[in-house]
């Protein structure tokens, strides 16, 4: 279901953006464990909201490194996108 408007700054779309195309990680040396610099936190996985308002979901730092744009959805189930554009158009954000 794509929004008629994505009601998301241009902020937020900017950064959700620069997040998923030049992303940062890191891996624990002991454990060889990836994960995401992701702002001020490092996490296994980003949080994202849709602006349907009802659907929300995760991305791993595994699929977003490989250029695979899935998002887990929280109600179960997935969502894939080609590209950042595509998802970004769906009106997913981080949240």
């Amino acid at each position: 279901m794509k929004p008629e408007k994505t009601p998301w700054s241009a902020e937020l779309t900017k950064r959700t953006r620069l997040e998923l195309e030049e992303m940062l990680t890191c891996t624990y040396p002991d454990t060889g464990k990836k994960q995401w610099a992701l702002g001020s936190m490092v996490v296994d996985a980003a949080q994202f909201k849709n602006a349907d308002g009802t659907r929300f979901g995760m991305m791993t730092v595994e699929n977003a490194a490989a250029d695979k744009w899935i998002i887990q959805l929280d109600s179960g189930g997935e969502e894939s996108y080609e590209t950042v554009d595509a998802l970004l158009e769906a009106g997913w954000a981080l949240d």
